[in-house]
């Protein structure tokens, strides 16, 4: 136990869900194949994990060869970000072996009781060629919203705002990648798939061609949709940028509320999924200065180094 605190609290984090969640790909991806008939679970699955496993190999020399090498140090700050991705990417894998009870129809029952339509099926009446172009590209948006708050911290090199936005958003992921494994769901575009009867279709090679080429990786089967961490991480990074970088939280507001139309647009979430990311979003920002401090203060007592901009608090 000693050891482990010498990881940063998300380090460990991602250590706990990274060591099952990609023994369970593996199983799944050998399960899939002895079936036969499913083919590849997840294409490039094993792929991606084996790129991992070579990234972290690297790094892990490059701290033990350069331990002071500025390079060494920004790429052990952007990596908790690149884990939570692997991990995700794994979920979509595992929740089913792990939890079979979905939710969905639970949650296209509450969307009726609360709109008397459901809302994926209903917004049919706006999708233009056009439109679905907007929508995919304020989707992909998340990409960057989500680390966009931390990273203008970071360039600005205010670490203790660093760590606390970067720190808030890596909760809120982990918070969400449990929620996904204790109430899977489908999203809209797989449970209503007969009742929709009008295509997503855009432009050729622009977004929506992007975008369908990126979900061909996922498999068919996907549990991820609830809580909705587009909305939870987008709000985590709005909340940051309010307090930090007021100036960015005015460019960002508009494309956060963009993709949060967007997920119902694109059939990717039901609006209690928003509802849910949206009230998960502040739970996080609350536990992440806890959690770091109390990890902090277990570092200091040990006499490990704590990581840059962690903020020693007494202990209540």
């Amino acid at each position: 136990m000693k050891a482990l605190f010498r990881l940063r609290p998300e380090e460990a984090i991602a250590l706990l869900f990274l060591v099952p969640t990609t023994y369970l790909t593996v199983v799944a991806n050998v399960y899939a194949r002895r079936v036969g008939a499913l083919g590849d679970r997840h294409p490039g699955g094993m792929a991606r994990l084996a790129a991992a496993l070579v990234f972290l190999a690297f790094l892990a020399a490059a701290r033990r060869l350069w331990p002071r090498g500025a390079w060494v140090r920004g790429l052990r700050e952007v990596l908790p970000f690149l884990t939570c991705i692997l991990i995700y990417t794994n979920l979509h894998d595992t929740i089913g072996f792990v939890n079979p009870h979905d939710i969905h129809y639970t949650l296209a029952a509450l969307d009726e009781e609360l709109f008397g339509v459901q809302p994926c099926v209903w917004a049919e009446r706006f999708v233009t060629p056009a439109r679905t172009e907007l929508m995919q590209l304020l989707y992909m948006s998340f990409l960057w919203i989500a680390p966009s708050t931390s990273l203008i911290l970071l360039l600005q090199r205010r670490w203790r705002e660093f760590r606390a936005a970067t720190m808030a958003v890596l909760v809120c992921f982990y918070l969400g990648y449990f929620l996904y494994v204790m109430f899977p769901a489908a999203p809209p575009r797989l449970v209503f798939v007969y009742d929709f009867t009008r295509s997503l279709e855009g432009y050729p090679r622009v977004f929506s061609a992007l975008s369908a080429r990126a979900f061909t990786l996922l498999p068919v089967d996907s549990r991820a949709a609830f809580p909705s961490l587009h909305a939870a991480v987008s709000l985590v990074a709005l909340i940051h940028a309010w307090r930090h970088a007021r100036r960015w939280f005015w460019v960002l507001l508009p494309f956060a509320v963009g993709l949060w139309l967007s997920t119902i647009y694109l059939r990717h979430h039901f609006v209690v999924d928003l509802i849910a990311g949206w009230a998960l979003a502040p739970l996080a920002v609350a536990l992440a200065p806890r959690l770091d401090a109390w990890w902090t203060r277990r570092q200091v007592a040990l006499g490990y180094a704590p990581a840059r901009g962690a903020e020693v608090r007494p202990a209540a």
